[in-house]
């Protein structure tokens, strides 16, 4: 029986995941270096700290961190200058979700000051019973932290939890938590682990109205 659902954010409520994609690949550009699409998938749903490391271990003779974290946000800010779409189906599953009385947490990689810009006027954010951000979390996804750490603040058991991810690395960390998963993906489809273990698949959150009404 589900009694809480678990929302990633980027990508997953918020159409968002392609703005950090741009920003981040036309930093490395900045310093003549190629980020292509294989590498960046490498960053989906892992925090901005891991994902600089990658860049380091990457191209360390050729990157200067600072520059790049620079222009990267700046950026970021440019392409996230306006309000972020919904993604579709968010709106009608959370609604029926508070109807249904099931518990919600907001878990993502994101910082709150990003958190907070997205839903900002919205309404939504201040009606999740927890909200996990990065800052909160030492190791972040794939690993399992943020899912065990949300579980224990809404006290409901892992299995009665229904983690909502667009990636793989957020899967992963749903279910190592010990939740069930489903994955909407989107930009990058579920890998054979995730195909193996994830407990639906699914092309919109829309989808997950069926499922929290079974």
């Amino acid at each position: 029986m589900i009694k809480a659902l678990l929302f990633d954010m980027d990508g997953l409520i918020f159409d968002t995941e392609g703005l950090y994609k741009i920003a981040w690949q036309k930093a490395a550009k900045d310093q003549d270096i190629e980020l292509t699409d294989d590498l960046y998938r490498n960053f989906i749903g892992v925090q901005d700290p891991a994902c600089e490391q990658l860049l380091i271990d990457w191209f360390s003779e050729q990157l200067d961190i600072e520059r790049y974290r620079t222009v990267r946000d700046s950026y970021l800010a440019e392409l996230k200058s306006g309000q972020p779409e919904y993604k579709a189906g968010f709106k009608p599953l959370f609604t029926e979700a508070k109807q249904k009385g099931l518990k919600l947490a907001l878990v993502t990689s994101s910082f709150l000051k990003d958190v907070k810009h997205h839903f900002e006027n919205s309404g939504f954010l201040e009606q999740f019973d927890v909200v996990i951000t990065a800052e909160k979390v030492e190791n972040g996804k794939p690993a399992p932290d943020c899912y065990i750490m949300a579980c224990e603040a809404i006290d409901v058991e892992p299995q009665h939890c229904l983690v909502l991810e667009d990636s793989n690395n957020g899967m992963l960390a749903g279910l190592n938590a010990g939740c069930q998963a489903a994955m909407i993906p989107d930009l990058l489809p579920p890998n054979d682990e995730v195909k193996q273990r994830a407990t639906y698949i699914v092309s919109s959150l829309r989808d997950i109205i069926s499922v929290i009404e079974s």
